[in-house]
């Protein structure tokens, strides 16, 4: 066996462990994550004799009361198919839609890969070119399937303080793999596994033949989830700096005190 097929098979086999590694661990989360909703609707549950054991007090007492179980929060209604193409739009459009592919260029330009494409700036270009289209094929793939299984592939920001970083990194790993989905709870992401492979193998056609084979493709679409989990990772560090589609810096609202302030620096 030639030292090429040797390092070819051995890379396999480290991608294929590294993916076996990864799918365990976003189960673990997806069970943790499944443990804790639960927890968490059976701490906010009232318990089931508290009514009648209050009725029976107020009935005691002579007191002419009625009691009312409380209100339940009013589950958020689900998205319109505008609002999601809004959604969808913002991430294959907006300028941030590039980093990413500009990014992984940059990788395969250090590595020269694929060695057909060059070097130079029409390399760099055709790797961005390549990247970038396969980020819009994900999206597009991730976009169709979230409107049926009814995932929320928005990104909420941690509401943990600035300095835990562990915490936060957490917070984006779990929540770009096990997203929120319509009527509360999260979900396995399987939309943003279907679209990040199907987008890697769909890439991988218009590769060289030479390197157009399932391991570019299951490379290619590692990379997309990658991507995937790099742009949420800005999105909670950098937030206080730019803006994301949905996720906005915070605006302060003007007080009476500050606008009056404001008209006398004008008069």
């Amino acid at each position: 066996m030639s030292k090429s097929n040797k390092k070819s098979s051995a890379g396999s086999l480290f991608l294929a462990g590294s993916q076996i590694v990864l799918f365990c661990g976003l189960m673990f989360l997806h069970v943790g994550a499944m443990a804790q909703q639960a927890v968490s609707q059976n701490v906010s549950a009232p318990p089931a004799n508290s009514n009648a054991a209050n009725s029976d007090t107020v009935q005691a007492s002579g007191r002419s009361v009625q009691l009312l179980p409380a209100a339940e929060p009013a589950a958020e209604s689900p998205r319109t198919f505008k609002e999601r193409f809004q959604d969808y739009r913002s991430a294959t459009l907006s300028p941030w839609a590039v980093v990413m592919p500009a990014f992984g260029a940059g990788l395969s330009q250090l590595r020269n890969y694929p060695p057909e494409w060059n070097q130079g700036g029409e390399g760099f270009g055709k790797r961005v070119a390549s990247g970038y289209a396969g980020s819009v094929i994900e999206d597009t793939i991730s976009f169709s399937i979230a409107i049926f299984d009814h995932e929320d592939l928005r990104y909420p920001l941690s509401t943990y303080p600035k300095g835990a970083v562990l915490k936060r990194t957490g917070h984006t790993l779990a929540y770009t793999f096990i997203p929120k989905k319509e009527g509360g709870g999260r979900r396995f992401g399987w939309s943003r596994f279907v679209g990040a492979y199907g987008s890697g193998f769909i890439a991988n056609t218009w590769y060289p033949a030479q390197h157009s084979n399932v391991h570019n493709a299951l490379v290619l679409g590692s990379m997309n989830l990658a991507g995937d989990l790099g742009i949420n990772l800005l999105k909670e560090f950098i937030r206080p700096h730019v803006e994301f589609g949905n996720t906005k810096k915070a605006v302060p609202t003007k007080t009476a005190s500050t606008k009056k302030e404001e008209d006398k620096r004008g008069n």
